[in-house]
């Protein structure tokens, strides 16, 4: 077999569908979304019919001879495939419309043996050990609507199956839906029906499916109220281009575009083949590189159905493999948790996967050193889930224990190379290695010990899994501490599974392994994975004579040659050798593990339960040291700098020496804020905070960090503008630059930004940095072209106009709604609104600064003016009257006479621009209450604080 033509063949496959706009799968045939599509009829002609026979027919043709249906790879798949085909048959008995290929007798027959088979299927299931994700609203939903056929079931799991239904929407509210949010939910919209209003959905509708689910669109179908063409040709197109080519049979998803094409082209790249010059590699990345941009760094697994962990990690991943470099930032953003990675928002447990493909994706970005916080996270996560469960790790997409211990294995021989190319050197060499190595071996001798005499791997003989189970292997055989004895027996498992893997056979070399709503298997997954361990095979044998060439347990020929790097490192242009953290070499560092409070080298056994906390604690060592005194900044993974390094030079006859930093200095540095932070103020950020807590519910001492983060954040931007804005008053009082001088006002003002970082950290939650970072640069460029346009005396348009201020004031009131969502466990997004009343706040000072008499003993008659400030009210009296050129004369003088100032207003009269603006708040308040009101009506309590607030935004003077 020519394995590299096999590869490129593979490619061109999927590269010849990558562009159809209608997307691909080679998802196999689910009789349980099948049988919710039989369920569609409509009207046709005055008469109504069953829309999808030939469904109803597949559902006939795959009833087993027992009565049930499929039990693909576990009893969860028969359950929900007997449940959803015997709720068809039912409703065909009761309305048998066009269908005549069976009779009313027969259908009672089957309906009689399915509802047996799924009495014992029931029985004998084991409801606590099921982890195919969703089960827990789906069979519920199914039971009662069985139950409202006249079908009802008695079985032992029961009462737990709906108490954990009951725990998994404790934190969901099915009226979520209406939200303009993309929740998971949606992929199941028929675990809904009778609890939502299914015309509110509607806007979710994506190329006419719902998260391009068959039987989430059928159950929309089914309960609209208006007939939607679009879903029905979706659903066409399924039936006719899907996996079941026409045989009536459908997935549980359609398309799979961006899952079905990174994950076999990360398989085979991670490997080594060179697909560069493969055809249509280029249409390929061009259409991963499109779908990134267009989602913002975030994606799920077909454009535009709500991102999730793993697809993203893994397109991340194929692009940087495929050189084009993107950035990890959003993934991170999006699903960095206090421990671990979640897949998505709601996920009741954590997936062992999911965590793995983040791990690659930051170990094979662009500079992996950034991430060594997040990448220590993952690796702490994976290796307890390990530990924990003696190997015997479950995850909730892949049925098999070699996919796990494959992704790890990759994972641990990615993270050593990178470690011995100091490429990754923040991150203690001995602490990781030695347990993960450890790790490795475990797994290596027990792929082993699986070994079927064929020299297959899994309960069935499978090839995709024997796949598995030999890239295993072919990672395990170049590390050092592998005895040459288990590298024999490496060898002959992994010419046994080769031997298999090559063999001709007439069934589908793929396997259900894959989860979805039930169990599935590709047929392109399954050749990829097939190519990638017989090309590993056939690299490690040809290589074998320069095996002994290693360096600290990677083979440079077997693992770094296979991404391009043929065994040749340099380090900062030398010959592997490198200086650490010094100067001239005369830092030394020593690196520890950290491990429970000590600095030593902890050697955990083989046979570990996993007690210890953070057995692989990693460390930053970014700390920065006063005096001799390492200041400690809490990590996210809970290990502060203090435990990461120390330093062995003896600095004590130094001629300089730092000294402390003193109070006294802090309190010069301090002091324009200080004085500025002791004028009262509207206090508006802090009445905002406690108004959203009414429905966040953010605990009490993360909420005064929040509060006192907004209020510094606040404070020292006032500084800033003060300065920009040239102000004589602030709060009628002198600014802050009049008293302190310019330089250090400014300095001030930067400082307590980043000491309103510092408390951020306090949060202990990564996310909480990135909306902080975010919304300072929001804050930035909504000054700074506020700026530009009173310099260069250009009035903006009024949306320009409003996407400054959704930036600068919006910025800060949604840095505080961001803050607290991110420790709140309700999961709605108030961000739009608080963006909306910090339009309103804005347009109501501005309108106040020139009519308020208030603001005229505060800040000066009209100071905008003396600003030379494009506002909302002068730009509409500009645009009002474009060739009238005296107001923006007036502006570009800055004028500080009362008598100048006044005669602008009387001109901004003239063209009716207060009356305007009184207008357009009136309506953006509506807007405001309108939304206020919806969401309450969707479940959130009355919210009195958020009224009471948007009321004190008058215009009144």
């Amino acid at each position: 077999m020519d394995l590299q033509q096999s590869a490129a063949d593979l490619v061109r496959q999927l590269g010849e569908r990558v562009e159809d706009p209608r997307g691909f799968g080679f998802m196999s045939p689910a009789i349980y979304d099948t049988a919710w599509v039989s369920m569609v009829s409509k009207t046709i002609d005055d008469k109504k019919a069953w829309l999808f026979p030939e469904c109803f027919e597949y559902i006939l043709s795959h009833q087993l001879e027992d009565g049930g249906w499929a039990m693909y790879a576990s009893e969860i798949d028969a359950i929900l495939n007997t449940s959803a085909s015997l709720l068809s048959l039912k409703r065909h008995l009761s309305n048998p419309y066009q269908i005549t290929s069976t009779t009313q007798e027969e259908l009672s027959v089957r309906i009689d043996r399915a509802q047996n088979a799924l009495q014992i299927l029931f029985n004998e299931w084991n409801v606590d050990s099921t982890l195919h994700v969703g089960f827990e609203i789906l069979v519920p939903a199914l039971l009662r609507y069985l139950e409202e056929e006249g079908i009802t079931f008695a079985f032992p799991g029961k009462e737990r199956l709906l108490e954990i239904e009951k725990e998994k929407l404790s934190k969901f509210k099915a009226q979520y839906l209406y939200l303009p949010i993309k929740l998971t939910a949606l992929h199941s919209l028929e675990a809904f029906i009778g609890a939502i209003e299914f015309d509110k959905v509607s806007h979710h509708k994506v190329n006419g499916s719902f998260m391009a689910s068959p039987s989430s669109t059928a159950a929309y179908m089914m309960h609209a109220t208006q007939w939607d063409t679009e879903c029905e040709d979706y659903l066409r197109h399924v039936i006719s281009h899907a996996s079941g080519k026409g045989s009536g049979g459908v997935p549980s998803a359609f398309p799979s575009t961006i899952f079905e094409s990174v994950w076999p082209l990360s398989t085979l790249l991670k490997v080594g083949y060179n697909l560069n010059s493969a055809p249509y590699i280029e249409n390929i990345k061009s259409y991963l590189h499109d779908a990134y941009v267009a989602e913002k760094g975030i994606l799920g697994f077909t454009p535009f159905v709500g991102a999730d962990a793993d697809d993203t990690a893994t397109t991340i991943l194929v692009l940087n493999l495929l050189n084009q470099p993107v950035s990890v930032a959003a993934m991170l953003k999006e699903f960095e948790e206090e421990n671990h990675f979640k897949t998505y928002s709601q996920e009741r447990n954590p997936s062992f996967s999911a965590n793995c493909n983040v791990l690659l994706a930051l170990l094979y970005s662009h500079e992996p050193s950034l991430h060594s916080t997040q990448i220590g996270k993952a690796i702490n996560f994976l290796y307890k889930q390990f530990t924990e469960s003696e190997l015997d790790v479950r995850d909730k997409w892949n049925l098999s224990p070699y996919y796990s211990w494959m992704l790890m294995t990759q994972a641990i021989t990615q993270l050593t190379t990178l470690q011995k190319t100091s490429e990754l050197s923040t991150l203690n060499d001995d602490s990781i290695s030695k347990d993960l190595i450890s790790l490795l071996l475990r797994i290596a001798s027990t792929v082993i010990e699986d070994q079927k005499p064929g020299g297959s791997w899994g309960i069935r003989a499978s090839k995709e899994e024997t796949a598995y189970a030999v890239l295993i292997l072919t990672y395990a055989f170049y590390f050092d501490e592998v005895t040459e004895l288990l590298k024999s027996d490496i060898k002959i498992a992994i010419e046994k599974g080769c031997a298999f893997l090559s063999e001709r056979s007439t069934q589908s070399d793929s396997e259900w392994l894959w989860v979805e709503k039930v169990t599935y298997k590709s047929e392109v997954l399954s050749e990829a994975y097939i190519l990638a361990a017989l090309k590993r095979a056939s690299d490690l044998f040809e290589k074998k004579t320069e095996a002994a060439s290693v360096t600290n347990g990677v083979s440079t020929n077997g693992i770094e040659q296979a991404n391009g790097v043929n065994g040749k490192v340099e380090v900062n242009g030398t010959n592997s050798t490198h200086e650490t953290n010094g100067i001239n070499g005369m830092h030394e560092i020593e690196v520890t593990n950290g491990v429970n409070g000590t600095n030593g080298h902890t050697d955990l056994p083989h046979e570990t339960n996993g007690k210890g906390e953070d057995p692989l604690a990693i460390i930053e060592t970014n700390g920065y040291h006063v005096n001799d005194t390492n200041h400690e900044v809490p990590l996210s993974n809970g290990i502060s700098n203090g435990d990461s390094m120390s330093s062995h030079t003896d600095y004590s006859d130094s001629y300089y020496q730092r000294s402390d930093w003193t109070a006294d200095e802090e309190q010069i540095l301090l002091g324009p804020f200080d004085y500025l932070e002791s004028l009262p103020g509207k206090n508006m950020r802090s009445q905002l905070i406690h108004a959203f807590n009414t429905w966040l519910k953010v605990p009490a001492e993360n909420l005064d960090v929040i509060i006192k983060v907004v209020s510094m954040l606040h404070t020292a931007s006032l500084l800033i503008d003060d300065i920009q804005d040239q102000s004589i008053l602030r709060r009628g009082q002198p600014v802050a630059h009049s008293i302190f001088g310019t330089a250090q006002a400014m300095n001030s003002g930067n400082y307590v930004y980043f000491l309103a970082l510092r408390e951020v950290q306090k949060l202990q939650n990564p996310k909480a940095i990135s909306i902080y970072v975010d919304s300072l640069i929001d804050l930035h460029r909504g000054q700074g072209m506020e700026l530009f346009w009173r310099d260069s005396l250009m009035c903006p348009t009024e949306e320009q106009y409003l996407d400054m201020v959704a930036n600068k004031t919006g910025g800060l009131f949604s840095l505080a709604i961001q803050l607290m969502q991110a420790e709140s466990t309700v999961q709605v997004d108030f961000v739009p609104l608080v963006r909306l009343l910090g339009i309103i706040f804005q347009i109501c000072d501005d309108y106040l600064n020139l009519k308020s008499t208030a603001y005229t003993d505060n800040k000066g008659l009209c100071e905008d003016l003396t600003e030379g400030k494009f506002s909302f009210p002068i730009i509409h009296s500009i645009r009002a009257n474009p060739g009238n050129r005296h107001l923006i004369n007036i502006l570009k003088q800055k004028p500080r006479e009362d008598d100048i100032k006044r005669y602008a207003l009387s001109y901004m009269e003239s063209t009716n621009s207060f009356e305007y603006t009184r207008g357009v708040v009136r309506k953006l308040k509506t807007e405001a209450i309108d939304t206020i009101q919806s969401l309450e009506k969707q479940g959130l309590e009355e919210n009195i604080g958020l009224r009471k607030m948007l009321a004190r935004m008058s215009l009144e003077l």
